[in-house]
């Protein structure tokens, strides 16, 4: 029997990130079932830890993605640094995300690992502009 439980965030405060967050994150390498998976994890993040409570099950019902999808974004946002697993069903985003809000201040920080620009692909170098044109142009 499967659940169709999906859980709610903890608050209904907006999620801010610094406009030098958002550009790395468009350095970050990740496809787009990591990066939906990201997104969801900052609508669950607890403002308070950084933390957000979903297990891969509850991912796959509200993403409508098969499990090794979802499986293979939380892989890819783990081996990148934004996010990780502290206990099954309960993920850490990286504190750059969460304006420093974290679980343990004692918990070790992986370093975000980016691509350099200069060795993108001429496909992903036109993506990269187009995220960094759309940050000028909303300041």
């Amino acid at each position: 029997m499967s659940s169709s439980y999906v859980p709610s965030p903890p608050t209904e405060a907006p999620v801010t990130i610094s406009r030098d967050a958002l550009r790395l994150l468009a350095l970050v390498d990740v496809s787009t079932a990591g990066r939906r998976v990201l997104d969801h994890l900052l609508y669950l993040s607890d403002p308070d830890t950084g933390t957000a409570a979903i297990s891969q099950n509850e991912m796959c019902a509200e993403l409508g993605a098969s499990k090794p999808t979802v499986n293979r974004g939380f892989k890819q946002l783990r081996d990148c640094g934004l996010a990780w697993s502290l206990k099954d069903g309960l993920y850490q985003l990286h504190p750059l995300l969460t304006d420093g809000a974290i679980s343990s201040p004692v918990m070790p920080i992986p370093k975000i690992k980016a691509a350099e620009p200069e060795h993108f692909t001429e496909q992903r170098r036109t993506r990269f502009a187009a995220q960094i044109a759309n940050l000028a142009t909303t300041s």
